[in-house]
């Protein structure tokens, strides 16, 4: 077995626009890797931190979840879908969509980091990323 028979987590997923030019859009969003949480602890340590001691026992793949998310750390919310899509210059971009496309691709990319939940991923991620949050 190689490394390349991993699968790196993603989906396409198709946004309905009010435009005539371009009624659909596909983008493919992916799971954060390593580097993307970096880049959030970085800019978002306090976000980050009240998201995951808030949201132990949550799904974060919950449309809910995903829009108390965003309607609190908006920043943080537009960050990790351009981080997700590989796009982080365009953090400001994902500011300006509206609602509830935030909303679809955040749960996206929470559901592809974390396809076991939060609860059960925090048991194994808490020990790399208490010590990032404390810097």
């Amino acid at each position: 077995m190689a490394l390349s028979d991993l699968v790196i987590p993603s989906r396409p997923i198709t946004i309905t626009q009010a435009s005539a030019e371009k009624p659909e859009v596909t983008i493919d969003v992916f799971g954060l890797n390593t580097e993307d949480f970096i880049y959030l602890v970085d800019g978002y340590r306090d976000a980050l931190a009240a998201i995951f001691l808030r949201n132990v026992k949550e799904s974060l793949a919950d449309p809910d979840v995903s829009k108390e998310i965003l309607m609190s750390f908006p920043g943080f919310a537009a960050a990790c879908v351009a981080c997700a899509c590989k796009q982080r210059a365009a953090e400001e971009y994902v500011r300006n969509l509206p609602f509830p496309i935030q909303i679809e691709l955040l749960a996206t990319v929470f559901s592809l980091t974390f396809p076991d939940g939060l609860k059960k991923s925090l048991g194994k991620l808490l020990p790399t990323i208490l010590p990032l949050l404390r810097k």
